[in-house]
């Protein structure tokens, strides 16, 4: 119905976004005197909750890796509360083809949820990556997103931050199989942008006039002609 194949990536940009502002965080296991004795950073992946849970339960202790953060993407919607004039056309000129002109017209505005996830073992390592996060978000967070680089668009996306939550569970021995998960919730405002569109740009202009003039001899006072105008 449609009739027009096209990809932006915008979302998956998003994506990549929102997980780079998580991957750089740190735990330290220190000594009662303030010796520091191990720097982690914690590793970050694209999983979902109840997969990671599941696979630290089954898990020894031994082989959980923990501390270690897993985040994804749980929706979208549309907010027209953000939402121009639909009918709106934005006009890029291409540097490559000085004699076309890139059309397109007003993009949508989309709230993507997120859900990003601490798995740790001592609850201390959990304090210091949530303290390290909730600071930023006031209770959002601006990152800057090429969304359409053939037209080099770029726009500050925020990321706010709308809930945290914290569970400690057991799965059968106490000191085996503890698992300190906290819960962050954050929405996105990002925009869905539609095709784009070339066009021929206009170089010359021919306008058909009427004028009133000095009555001629039949009296009826008028005067037409056509201009050219050369842009």
């Amino acid at each position: 119905m449609f009739g027009t194949t096209f990809y932006h990536g915008t979302t998956k940009k998003l994506i990549i976004a929102f997980g780079s502002v998580f991957n750089n965080i740190h735990v330290q296991r220190m000594e009662a005197d303030g010796t520091l004795i191990k720097d982690i950073q914690v590793p970050l992946a694209y999983e979902s909750r109840k997969k990671y849970l599941a696979r630290l339960i089954q898990d020894s202790k031994k082989n959980r890796q923990v501390p270690r953060m897993g985040f994804i993407m749980t929706g979208m919607t549309a907010d027209y509360s953000r939402s121009p004039n639909q009918m709106n056309e934005y006009k890029f000129n291409q540097a490559a083809n000085p004699n076309k002109a890139t059309i397109m017209y007003t993009p949508i505005p989309y709230n993507y949820t997120f859900s990003l996830d601490v798995y740790v073992d001592y609850m201390d390592d959990g304090l210091q990556i949530i303290e390290q996060i909730l600071p930023y978000f006031q209770p959002d967070f601006n990152v800057v997103i090429e969304e359409i680089p053939a037209l080099e668009l770029k726009r500050d996306i925020p990321i706010e931050l709308t809930g945290l939550n914290l569970s400690d569970e057991f799965e059968g021995d106490f000191s085996e199989q503890r698992i300190v998960n906290w819960s962050l919730d954050f929405i996105v405002k990002g925009w869905l942008y539609p095709p784009i569109r070339e066009q021929e740009i206009v170089e010359s202009v021919e306008v058909s006039y009427t004028l009133p003039d000095i009555l001629d001899e039949a009296g009826d006072g008028i005067d037409q002609g056509w201009v050219s105008l050369g842009i």
